[in-house]
């Protein structure tokens, strides 16, 4: 009797399996779809606003699967009357061109009905910050950047106004859509809905109604935790450009849907005061699942808290399933998942999996890659400073010459050869340690003059933040071969320092030597081959460092296009954290290696640019340690940030960091 209770059973789950496919297939999975619904504006005054087809995947859905409906007028005097506006459209297996794709199969009759359309600058949840998302462009002139923005933050772009919020009626109305046919297309499955909601008036969303016609019933969607918006400041109350995904729609089986949006409003003051808009920009229409908010990619290091979540619309039951390196980690099975305390034996790529009976989709995925890259390069310019920690730069383009000598039979051995015809440079990342107060610059050069007699100054050694005259400080070499130091603080430069002899354009080996005071207490000096110039002395006001500390570029500067490149030869590149004596600079002139206690870097070239190792890493508060073995004594690096490059016959072969202070991140604030 016991066996026969079990053969039983074991006939009845094969039954349940063998009814559950052919459910499956009676519902048609094999045509299970997806089809995105873009209403797009017609900004007929400035048509770089108007939109453009979706050419990239957007919210998880292809571009060949999003319908870009006829653009929709704005409502401004050069429109096609004032709004409100109807327009209807129908797509179907034939539809392909002006911005439709041909469906999978049936026909779709879409009508919609809106006060006007226009643009809005919200860009979407893959961006945060303050301000908020946008292009960053003027909204009160400009276009957007070059290329046109694409994807998801070009569907936010545009959107079917209410008739409240900044509409040129002022009519109240919300939005309407009608879509009949639904049937033709998902022939044998239920579907669901997600919204698309932009705006540029808003505080908040108002909700959304998804209607069945054929069954008169109604379903309400929101918008969950929009980010916060950029007020304007124009109104009493809170108005900003802003948008979001709306919740997901339960299953509806009709060929007739009508989406709507509730009553728009707005009034009160700052505080108190409220702004509701109600319009839409996309309707994504699915029975399989589509991942419309995937996990987004931050930034996590070693002990961090960090939670994904992703959200996904499809005919419900969705079953989620987190993955690691593409298997499944157990008991992730959440639109949310938590790495706590995290450690290298994290570090891999995470997506997120979604299900259905109609098909899956897989997320964008994210990566958590807490440890030192070490590639390999071959430009690598070795710091001989003795003492303290080496500053190595990165040779782009220019060449070693293994001697020179010039005219007056001066020859220096090991030099570096910047030349026009491939503007070359050498950089060095930029440390705190290059930021006292006080210092000398010194270095060796050789040239004939500027490539271009008529043009600017060329750059010598650049030390900006920013484009054009921004912190820090420079040494050109002008036209009449005249050396010049200008230093300044933000837009503008507040002194400069220029050598009346001529250290460079005739062609023959000078010593160069400019000291400085950030205070203005001590006069700044330049020093032509080992002796003060005689107009080369001036106070230069007070000025300070920028933050980041930037790199140091020689021959090429990145902060400006104005300069020219140096054409020309350059040796023993030298920088002290105190102002030199004279004495001091005579015997470094005689080839001394002064005070090599307050010697940062020195770049005497006596090499060619040879291998080395670029250590990088990602956790910008972490400290660089390094030890002759694995297992240490480890010591900190002083000043060392990443990239920092290290010649692989260094002395310290093993590295590693630590101090990062462990941080509890959010990486999408905007859940459902």
């Amino acid at each position: 009797m016991k066996r026969s209770r079990i053969s039983s059973s074991n006939n009845r789950t094969r039954k349940v399996a063998c009814t559950v496919s052919a459910a499956a297939l009676m519902l048609g999975v094999s045509q299970a779809t997806t089809v995105g619904l873009f209403f797009r504006c017609n900004y007929c005054c400035c048509s770089c606003y108007s939109g453009v087809p979706v050419s990239i995947t957007a919210f998880g859905v292809p571009a060949s699967a999003w319908e870009n409906l006829t653009p929709m007028d704005t409502g401004y005097s050069c429109s096609s009357g004032t709004g409100p506006y109807t327009l209807s459209q129908v797509v179907d297996t034939t539809t392909s061109t002006n911005g439709l794709n041909p469906l999978p199969s049936g026909s779709l009759s879409i009508g919609w009905s809106a006060d006007t359309a226009n643009f809005s600058g919200f860009a979407g949840y893959g961006y945060s910050g303050a301000p908020p998302p946008s292009y960053g462009y003027s909204f009160t002139g400009g276009c957007p950047p070059n290329p046109y923005p694409t994807g998801e933050m070009e569907v936010y772009a545009n959107f079917l106004r209410d008739g409240v919020n900044f509409a040129p009626q002022q009519t109240g109305n919300s939005y309407s859509i009608d879509i009949t046919g639904l049937k033709t297309l998902f022939t044998n499955t239920p579907f669901a809905v997600q919204l698309v909601a932009s705006s540029d008036s808003m505080q908040y969303l108002t909700n959304a109604f998804i209607i069945d016609a054929t069954a008169n019933t109604t379903q309400s969607v929101v918008y969950p935790s929009t980010p916060p918006v950029h007020d304007q400041g124009d109104t009493t109350w809170i108005r900003g450009h802003g948008g979001g995904l709306s919740t997901a729609s339960g299953p509806l089986n009709t060929t007739h849907l009508k989406i709507m949006g509730n009553q728009a409003a707005h009034g009160g003051d700052k505080v108190t005061g409220y702004n509701f808009a109600s319009t839409i920009s996309a309707a994504i229409i699915t029975d399989k699942p589509v991942v419309t908010m995937p996990p987004q990619q931050v930034l996590v290091c070693g002990g961090d808290n960090v939670t994904w979540s992703g959200y996904a619309v499809g005919v419900p039951p969705l079953a989620y399933q987190w993955r690691k390196n593409g298997v499944a980690i157990a008991g992730a099975t959440t639109t949310f998942y938590n790495l706590t305390h995290v450690t290298l034996a994290n570090v891999g790529t995470y997506d997120l999996l979604v299900t259905n009976l109609y098909g899956s989709a897989v997320s964008a995925s994210v990566v958590v890659g807490d440890k030192i890259s070490t590639p390999l390069i071959g430009n690598l310019v070795l710091d001989s400073n003795p003492k303290g920690p080496q500053h190595n730069g990165l040779n782009n383009g220019a060449t070693w010459l293994a001697s020179s000598t010039d005219s007056g039979s001066v020859t220096r051995t090991g030099v570096m050869n910047f030349s026009t015809n491939a503007p070359s440079q050498i950089t060095v990342v930029g440390e705190t340690n290059f930021n006292s107060p006080t210092g000398t610059i010194m270095f060796w050069m050789r040239s004939s003059g500027v490539p271009d007699p008529l043009g600017n100054p060329a750059t010598l050694f650049d030390r900006l933040s920013g484009t054009g005259s921004g912190s820090g400080l420079v040494v050109v070499q002008n036209t009449d071969g005249t050396v010049t130091l200008q230093v300044g603080s933000g837009a503008n430069f507040v002194g400069t320092l220029r050598s009346v002899a001529t250290p460079g354009g005739d062609n023959r080996w000078h010593q160069v030597a400019v000291v400085y005071d950030q205070s203005g207490n001590t006069p700044c000096i330049f020093y032509v081959d080992g002796q003060p110039d005689s107009g080369g002395t001036a106070s230069i006001g007070p000025w300070s460092w920028p933050s980041p500390s930037p790199e140091l570029e020689l021959g090429l500067s990145h902060d400006t296009n104005s300069w020219q490149a140096y054409n020309g030869l350059m040796d023993d590149v030298r920088f002290y954290n105190r102002v030199l004596t004279s004495t001091e600079i005579t015997s470094a002139y005689s080839g001394a290696l002064v005070d090599t206690n307050a010697l940062v870097m020195q770049l005497n070239f006596t090499a060619a640019p040879g291998s080395g190792i670029s250590l990088t890493w990602q956790c910008p508060d972490a400290i660089l340690q390094s030890a002759s073995s694995v297992n240490g004594p480890y010591t900190d690096v002083p000043g060392a940030v990443s990239p920092y490059s290290v010649s692989v016959q260094s002395a310290a072969t093993f590295y590693r960091y630590r101090g990062h202070t462990p941080l509890v991140i959010i990486a999408n604030p905007y859940l459902m």
